[in-house]
């Protein structure tokens, strides 16, 4: 095998490689978006005599 034929080959997997890591780091930063604005609605139910962190 000649050393075109395997870069060609090698080239045509990284879109497929980019839009792997997109889906991976996006569902994580959509998840962990998603963590904080309920831990922030949650927080606003607690009545401030039972707040630990104020």
């Amino acid at each position: 095998m000649s050393n075109a034929l395997i870069l060609g080959e090698a080239t045509g997997t990284w879109p497929y490689v980019a839009a792997a890591w997109a889906v991976v780091f996006g569902g994580m930063g959509a998840y962990a978006f998603a963590t904080v604005v309920r831990g922030r609605r949650l927080s606003k139910k607690v009545p401030p005599e039972k707040r630990r962190w104020s």
